[in-house]
């Protein structure tokens, strides 16, 4: 049974949601400010999935605070949203991303949309960093990966913790990792139930203006309304 339509909105901590007659309790946290050296944002599996592509739509190069919100179940706490900041403003409709050079046809049966999960754990960087780090793992050995212990250790002392885990990656002091500078970090996060294929969505203010990235990561059914398929394609 899914809960009635309700719209995905910027909750605040211990907000309750109701489904299948009990409350679910929003953890939201507050996960630091994501480095865009460049604005061209990737969303992806950190550990399986550098190569993947970054969003059509760019941003302004700068830092973004990026949210998660956590659905504090009856036996779990589970990450359901991650939220990166692009303005304070609220969203008023919503368009799913895609990456560069990706045609987007709403009526092929081609599966869901989004980037595929296998390591369980979701991210956003910018595509400069997703390029040092697609070099990076790729020159060293498995033992000698300095960025995937500093990610998986960070992830596992929150789940150790609060039950649900996050990490705010610096490249060059926190991974070690020889190409990067201070303007480099990424942000990663628990995928909900884990793996899987998890779509993004634009949010537009009341002056059709981006101010949020949301990653829906399939924990609560939560609408993102207005939502367009391509250019011009209203709902």
């Amino acid at each position: 049974m899914h809960m009635l339509l309700q719209r995905f909105r910027d909750f605040e901590d211990g907000e309750t949601v109701p489904e299948m007659g009990f409350d679910i309790v929003i953890e939201r946290r507050y996960l630091g400010e994501l480095h865009m050296p460049t604005g061209s944002l990737v969303a992806c599996d950190p550990v399986d999935g550098l190569e993947t592509e970054p969003f059509e739509t760019e941003l302004q190069p700068g830092d973004y605070s990026v949210v998660i919100y956590g659905a504090q179940m009856r036996d779990e706490t589970l990450c359901a949203y991650s939220a990166l900041h692009v303005t304070d403003a609220e969203p008023e409709r919503w368009e799913l991303a895609t990456v560069q050079d990706e045609e987007l046809d709403p009526l092929a049966d081609e599966g869901e949309p989004g980037y595929p999960v296998g390591s369980s754990l979701g991210s956003f960087m910018d595509a400069r960093v997703a390029k040092v780090l697609m070099d990076y793992t790729h020159s060293v050995m498995p033992d000698d990966d300095e960025f995937r212990r500093a990610l998986r250790g960070s992830i596992h002392r929150r789940i150790d913790n609060v039950g649900f885990g996050w990490a705010n990656i610096d490249l060059m002091s926190d991974a070690k990792v020889p190409q990067a500078d201070s303007s480099m970090n990424m942000v990663a996060f628990e995928s909900g139930y884990g793996p899987g294929t998890y779509s993004t969505y634009l949010g537009y203010d009341a002056d059709d203006e981006l101010c949020r990235v949301v990653t829906d990561f399939e924990v609560l059914d939560l609408r993102f309304n207005t939502l367009r398929f391509g250019p011009g394609a209203h709902s």
